[in-house]
């Protein structure tokens, strides 16, 4: 059977810490913004909005963990001029750094993947001249390992597996949590692989600055 990878983000248990950001960016080597190297603003594959809603003390708030979605139909594969963007087997989306030019041949000079991407999630690193996204740690998975914001998750938020397995920890999150599992942006008809479980009891449309993500 084919696997497709992914994650579900349930989101009961994500604490807004950012560690998962900082995993990526430790095993990723990226760029950190800081002004102690020049020209530097930082790059993150994963990020970890707030969405927030009433009036303290009836305030309520809720994080979402956003990246790649590794669609099932990304439409960033079709952007790319150079064919520098595809998907294995199992689902996973990789940028090849050595056929991405950035589109800097492109009489426009905009990157095309980008302004393709309904979630945001690819972005342009300048030191190396090259666009980048989330890998789901491709070279983790590949040694049986999970990707590093899902290991260093410290609420057990994140959960990694095999959609197409209905033994996985995905597949049996998504099956306990039932109506209660959404995607981001489903007009776009991508199919991603990244689900979201949402709290009980909290109506996500009603939650003001959702627009930022939806």
């Amino acid at each position: 059977m084919t696997r497709r990878y992914g994650i579900v983000v349930d989101m009961q248990y994500c604490l807004g810490c950012g560690v998962c950001v900082v995993a990526c960016k430790q095993e990723n080597d990226l760029p950190p913004h800081t002004n102690d190297k020049p020209g530097t603003t930082g790059i993150a594959w994963n990020r970890v909005i707030s969405v927030t809603d009433g009036v303290y003390p009836e305030l309520t708030n809720q994080f979402f963990h956003i990246h790649c979605m590794h669609c099932e139909n990304p439409p960033c594969v079709s952007a790319c001029p150079e064919n520098a963007i595809n998907q294995q087997e199992n689902g996973i989306v990789l940028i090849a750094s050595g056929k991405c030019n950035a589109c800097k041949d492109q009489s426009d000079g905009v990157k095309k993947c980008i302004p393709a991407c309904p979630y945001a999630a690819i972005h342009f690193n300048a030191e190396k001249g090259v666009v980048q996204a989330c890998t789901l740690c491709a070279q983790r998975v590949q040694s049986g390992l999970e990707p590093a914001c899902v290991r260093a998750c410290i609420g057990k938020a994140l959960i990694f597996g095999d959609f197409n397995d209905p033994t996985s920890k995905t597949s049996k999150a998504i099956k306990e949590a039932g109506d209660r599992v959404f995607i981001l942006k489903p007009e776009k008809k991508t199919g991603p692989s990244v689900k979201y479980i949402r709290p009980d009891g909290v109506d996500l449309n009603k939650l003001a600055g959702l627009q930022v993500i939806k």
